[in-house]
Formats: structure tokens, C-alpha cells, sequence
């Protein structure tokens, strides 16, 4: 602690930090709910979470460390119309959501949970339908049909087994992550528009 009339030290440098042209960049585009409660886009997710891997391998942060920092560098002349709070309520929620299972952080839509079961019949029927043609007939043709077939049952399967696979086993590892940045220490750095930067400079 510093004595009475000395300098009060200054903050630590963030830890992250996030450029943004404007502060609608934070949110997913087609959310209209109020600021608090709107998700946060994709690209800032992965960007933070690329961020963290790389600043929490190199510090090895132990255990009960103080919550990262991040500064979000905004333009100053959306100031006025931004809550800061609720901003960074909605960062915390939204990454504490993605902390929890895939099921529940990232449901299927309507259109994907189609495509999901269309996939496993078309899989399965291809399956049938060429074990059905090697046993009624034989020959080098009725090999390659068959096995034509199967590979378009594969080409079905293939969005399934990438949302079940890759993306579930990808979210699994990063749940820590995900909660270890909810408790995120935000901030704002306001940047003033360039020819106020440049107004400044000429002034001094």
C-alpha cells in the first residue's frame, strides 16, 4: 500500500485484450436481447480462449491466482451509449455457459438435429443396401456399386460424426478453460478517433 501523497501505483498490464471497431463486434450479430443477456460472437470466444492457452502456459498460473484481466479497446466515440456493466456481465455469463456441456452451451438448431438423423439412415440404409447386392450377386461390378454406396453413406455420416466427435471431445477439453475466464477482470480502453489523435499530437 502506498503512503499518504504518494503516486498510487498503476493497474497491471491486462493479460488480454480484444480490438474492437465497434462495440456490436462483442455480441452475436443477430442477438437482440439487451446488452446484459446477449451472447457473446464466436471470434471473441476462440480469440480469448487462444489467448489464455497461451498466457496460461506461459506464467503457470497456480491455483487461487487472482481472475485474468482483459482489456476491451473500443472506440471512445461509442462511450456515451455503452453500459460498460452489462457488457461485462454478458462476457462472464456467456463464457461460464460455455463452461458447462456442449449439450447445453451449443444445442443443435432445428436444421442440424435434421441433417444429424438424415445422416445416420442414409448411413445405415447404405450399409443395407450393399450388403443386400453382394449377396444376391457377384463380380467387379457389383463390388464397386457396392462399395460406391457405401462411401456415400460415410459422405452422410460425415457432419454427425464431426459434431459428435472433433467438436464434443474439443469443447470437453476446453470447460476449464471456459470457467477459469469467466471470473475475467474487464476493462475498457476508449481509443479516440484518428483525427482527434491527430488534433492531440498537433496540440503539444
Amino acid at each position: 500500500m502506498s503512503s499518504p501523497g504518494e503516486p498510487t501505483p498503476p493497474a497491471p498490464a491486462p493479460e488480454l485484450a480484444i480490438r474492437l471497431t465497434s462495440v456490436d463486434e462483442l455480441f452475436a450479430p443477430l442477438d437482440a436481447r439487451p446488452p446484459a443477456q446477449r451472447a457473446i460472437s464466436d471470434e471473441v470466444r476462440l480469440s480469448l480462449l487462444d489467448q489464455w492457452d497461451v498466457v496460461r502456459d506461459a506464467r503457470r498460473r497456480p491455483r487461487g491466482a487472482p481472475p485474468p484481466t482483459l482489456e476491451l479497446q473500443a472506440p471512445a466515440g461509442e462511450r456515451a451509449a455503452v453500459d460498460e456493466a452489462a457488457c461485462a456481465t454478458a462476457l462472464r455469463a456467456d463464457l461460464r455457459h460455455h463452461a458447462g456441456t456442449m449439450r447445453a452451451s451449443a444445442p443443435l438448431s432445428h436444421r442440424d438435429r435434421i441433417s444429424t438423423r438424415a445422416g445416420v439412415v442414409i448411413f445405415l440404409l447404405s450399409i443395407a443396401v450393399s450388403s443386400l447386392m453382394l449377396r444376391e450377386a457377384t463380380g467387379v461390378l457389383v463390388d464397386g456399386v457396392s462399395q460406391g454406396i457405401v462411401v456415400v453413406g460415410w459422405v452422410a455420416l460425415w457432419a454427425p460424426a464431426t459434431r459428435w466427435g472433433v467438436d464434443a471431445v474439443t469443447h470437453h477439453f476446453a470447460r476449464r478453460r471456459y470457467a477459469e475466464l469467466a471470473e475475467l477482470d474487464v476493462r475498457w480502453r476508449w481509443r479516440p478517433a484518428p483525427a482527434e489523435r491527430a488534433r492531440h499530437h498537433a496540440d503539444r
